[in-house]
């Protein structure tokens, strides 16, 4: 039974469209033919995938299209209407037999087609329809002698192919080649007939040619990825097909059809690149590294004593750079610490970029002594100044490792003991390098208990404020007290800021925290003032993440509202980092603060890269001389001159200055001579509770009414 008997057999129905057998359906859709179904009256109610390819559609734009359109074989003379397939059909054929050549549509290449057509009828005898299957042979048309296919027709197909086409004879020597070959290669077809196809294709490539001749004489079409150098010496990439010419069951020859897929390969090396390299860097992303990685870990699964070492490398001081200096400033950093940390690896392992100021490195067949020797080397790379603009860029690394087998077996073990160790380094004061321990791990775990004992701390109001006076310089009298949070766990008791602050800035408990200390800060010192004690200044630190929220004016206004505490005896202090960071944005913010009425003070000064310029646009009170100036201030005469120069300039700009750390009454003596309004450390007293604080005043008050 003939394909065209099954189809028109399985197709039984009521009314003509409704393939009704599951196995017809499945047939129909995936059949390798064009299978078309007409209604009695000629109209197209089906057709499959294939069929849809030269221009069979059953939809309505497709009722008013004169497409596909029929020509005789030659290509070149119209199909009398009469003549065409389906109107033979409807004119009583009941089967035909057509070899045409049919065009699918506007601007759409021509194929040769088989097209067989039948009645359809019920069992019953009952006209159903017409159907068509078409077959594409084109390729069998090639192959045939020239004396079965017209030379106009053979001339057409081969001139006025979109793509390269080139005939061989059976030793590989170029016959002939059409027009497209000057397009994409640049050269005249007298150029290169009478070459053989190895020096057609670039020499490294030609170890595939013997294989490709090889399955050519076995009479096999062969699809193959090539390329050739065009005129100009660009390189252009080839989707070739292969195919014998067999003439009298003997192969003559063969052809290669050849499309020009430069720009699709172009653009998947692109999305290649996109995919597994940083783009600012060059270095491989966090995907590719975690490719490698995986596959690492696959080849020492079979090797007993294979041994390597993860790298984590975090840049320190990498967000200052950026904001003081801006974002042009920091990508160039990261540009050139990325060349030199993959200089310092050479052929020893992988680099890859994970994101921000993070890299991790893979370091194959390497134990702790080469993982060492690679981070000191790093370390020292890093440490040297990278000039940028007139600026000397100064960086520092910290770098966790952990190796293979020893600390872990699979790639999210190794990173994330890695990483861990790179946190330790931080915590101990950076620029340095830490293998990983499993003390490590349970400091992790410590540390994970302590974020949620804190979000609890917050709701149960486990916290509390200390105070720290701030006294003038001139007469002892306490100006003011700096608010300082303490965390009084009940399993632990009194907890150091030191220990929980970062964790609140890495959550982002800080907003929460932050606005609490504030609100209570405030309530204090207004029951002070409420009780007849002093009016003093009570400073409260503001971290990053508070200046950053959009909330911070609208929560600092509804608390001074609420508390009734005057504005005036308000301090916000805000770190120097803080004040340097989006310049204008940050001068915007302070100025609109400064309308709540409050006092702000520049924290830590000293510490940062304040010019004068920038320092004059601040809408600030008081510069807060940190307190490593101040230690040193003693024993090392450049500290003297710094401390007098900052006061100096604050009073230029009529500023107050307040010197923390203070501890020694040669200090107070130094401060007081170089005119420093307040001062603040152990000298006066430490962090106190409330109502030690509240003692000093009442005290403070009384010395005043019986002086």
């Amino acid at each position: 039974m003939s394909i065209t008997q099954h189809i028109a057999k399985t197709i039984y129905q009521p009314g003509i469209g409704k393939l009704i057998r599951p196995i017809s359906k499945l047939l129909f859709n995936h059949m390798n033919e064009g299978i078309v179904i007409y209604h009695t009256d000629g109209q197209l109610v089906m057709s499959n995938h294939v069929a849809e390819k030269y221009g069979f559609l059953a939809t309505a734009a497709a009722k008013n299209s004169i497409y596909p359109l029929y020509f005789k074989i030659n290509g070149a003379m119209p199909l009398p209407s009469e003549q065409q397939p389906l109107n033979r059909l409807l004119q009583g054929e009941q089967d035909i037999v057509q070899e045409l050549w049919l065009k699918p549509g506007e601007g759409k290449a021509g194929s040769i087609v088989r097209i067989v057509g039948k009645a359809l009828h019920s069992f019953r005898g009952t006209p159903l329809g017409f159907m068509l299957v078409v077959h594409d042979i084109t390729l069998s048309k090639w192959h045939e002698k020239r004396l079965e296919v017209s030379e106009q027709r053979f001339k057409s197909l081969f001139e006025h192919n979109p793509d390269m086409v080139l005939w061989f004879d059976l030793k590989g020597k170029l016959l002939s080649v059409n027009s497209a070959i000057e397009k994409v290669t640049g050269h005249s077809a007298s150029e290169l007939i009478g070459r053989s196809v190895g020096e057609l294709i670039n020499d490294g490539e030609a170890w595939q040619l013997q294989h490709l001749l090889e399955k050519v004489h076995e009479g096999r079409t062969i699809h193959q990825e090539t390329s050739i150098t065009n005129k100009t010496g660009e390189l252009v990439y080839l989707h070739a097909t292969v195919i014998p010419i067999i003439v009298e069951e003997q192969l003559a020859g063969f052809y290669i059809v050849a499309q020009n897929v430069t720009t699709q390969k172009q653009a998947m090396e692109t999305i290649s690149r996109i995919a597994y390299f940083d783009s600012l860097t060059g270095l491989p992303n966090r995907h590719s590294f975690f490719e490698t990685l995986t596959a690492t870990l696959a080849q020492c699964s079979t090797c007993m004593d294979r041994q390597f070492a993860v790298l984590f490398v975090d840049l320190d001081r990498f967000k200052l750079i950026n904001d003081t200096l801006g974002h042009r400033a920091g990508d160039f950093l990261l540009e050139q610490t990325a060349l030199r940390m993959r200089k310092c690896i050479g052929n020893n392992g992988t680099i890859a970029r994970l994101s921000g100021d993070e890299f991790i490195i893979l370091l194959t067949k390497a134990g702790a002594q080469e993982a060492e020797q690679l981070a000191g080397k790093i370390l020292d790379e890093i440490a040297i100044p990278i000039v940028y603009d007139n600026n000397r860029l100064l960086s520092t690394a910290s770098i966790g490792i952990s190796l293979y087998p020893d600390h872990g077996t699979s790639s999210e073990q190794l990173i994330q003991f890695a990483d861990i160790a790179m946190y330790r380094v931080k915590e101990q004061g950076k620029n340095n390098y830490l293998f990983f321990t499993s003390e490590m791990n349970e400091s992790i775990v410590r540390r994970t208990t302590m974020e949620k004992q804190l979000a609890i701390a917050l709701e149960q109001e486990q916290l509390t404020l200390f105070y720290q006076p701030q006294v003038e310089a001139s007469t002892g009298k306490i100006a003011g007290f700096e608010a300082l949070v303490r965390w009084n766990m009940p399993e632990r008791g009194l907890i150091s800021p030191l220990e929980f602050i970062p964790l609140a800035e890495e959550t982002g408990m800080i907003i929460q925290l932050g606005e609490w200390v504030l609100r209570r800060a405030c309530e204090q010192h207004k029951r002070w003032i409420d009780e007849g004690l002093m009016p003093v200044i009570i400073a409260v630190n503001i971290s990053m993440k508070q200046f950053e929220d959009d909330s911070l004016f609208e929560t600092i206004r509804h608390i001074l509202i609420e508390t009734k505490l005057p504005p005036d005896l308000l301090e916000l202090e805000i770190t120097e980092s803080i004040g340097l960071q989006g310049a204008d944005q940050v001068i915007n913010k302070l100025n609109r603060l400064k309308t709540l009425g409050v006092r702000i003070a520049i924290d830590d000064f000293g510490t940062g890269y304040s010019s004068l310029h920038y320092l004059q646009k601040l809408p600030i009170d008081t510069l807060k001389i940190d307190k490593s100036f101040i230690r040193d201030m003693i024993s090392v005469t450049p500290d003297i001159s710094i401390v007098h120069s900052i006061i100096r300039l604050a009073h230029s700009l009529q500023l107050d200055v307040l010197a923390e750390g203070v501890e020694v009454v040669s200090q107070l003596e130094m401060l007081a001579a170089l005119k420093c309004e307040r001062l603040q450390g152990y000298l006066f007293s430490r962090p106190i509770p409330a109502e030690e604080a509240r003692a000093l005043l009442l005290r403070q008050k009384l010395d005043e009414h019986y002086r």
